[in-house]
């Protein structure tokens, strides 16, 4: 399959978007037990070379569409639990309406208010923030040396920078989280962070955690037992 770049300002990344959308979508069909196995392997097939062919024209989607394989690999799962009689009913959209609740709870509490969560089928949410918010997440998902985890302060000039620059550090702060998660900038200036429901909830989990308390300091130079010259 080839696929070619005609060119036009914004093209692929429409092409990436719609990619994902349908993807997720098919991931959330209402009845995968109906497909046929043959059915289902050709739709995770077109899948992920749809993908292949996006990220190789665009290598800067890749970490959108990497969510691709995901989807079709739920495709083939939820076909083969409907199949053998396992399938879930309705906990599916269930989970991720829960999930999308305690994402926006966990962000209000750290004071982070300016954002819209979306869940695409049960494969992707996305969570779209201003650049100062971005820089926000990132500093509270960033790796830390055991220090308590506090959004920074908002000082003159936070988040006035390039919004790429914080969808790079959002996107560095995610990758702990689990595989497929990415941020990025749209065209309205905004940073989109897409995260499969496994990193959502990791990131909900690390953002609700108390923080550690201080570490305690130690007394330099005498140890359990010391008594002093006096002591002997």
């Amino acid at each position: 399959m080839e696929l070619v770049d005609e060119g036009r300002p914004g093209r692929l990344e429409v092409l990436a978007e719609e990619a994902v959308v349908a993807a997720c979508a098919l991931a959330d069909a209402v009845s995968p037990g109906g497909w046929s196995a043959g059915a289902v392997e050709d739709v995770a097939s077109a899948l992920e070379v749809l993908a292949g062919a996006l990220a190789r024209l665009g290598p800067e989607y890749a970490e959108i569409l990497a969510v691709v394989p995901v989807a079709a690999a739920a495709v083939a799962e939820r076909a083969e639990q409907a199949r053998i009689g396992t399938a879930p009913r309705g906990d599916a959209s269930g989970a991720s309406a829960t999930v999308s609740v305690e994402l926006r709870r966990a962000l209000a509490a750290h004071g982070i208010m300016r954002h819209r969560v979306h869940q695409f089928g049960a494969a992707l949410l996305s969570l779209t923030l201003e650049p100062a918010d971005a820089q926000a997440l990132a500093a509270l998902l960033a790796p830390s040396d055991g220090s308590p985890r506090q959004a920074p302060p908002a000082e003159p000039g936070w988040g006035e920078g390039s919004a790429r620059t914080a969808a790079a550090a959002l996107t560095e702060a995610l990758i702990s989280y689990g595989a497929g998660a990415y941020a990025r900038v749209l065209d309205s200036g905004h940073v989109s962070a897409g995260l499969p429901p496994q990193a959502a909830r990791n990131v909900i989990t690390a953002l609700t955690a108390p923080a550690a308390p201080p570490p305690r300091g130690r007394r330099r130079g005498l140890g359990h037992g010391y008594r002093g010259i006096g002591g002997r």
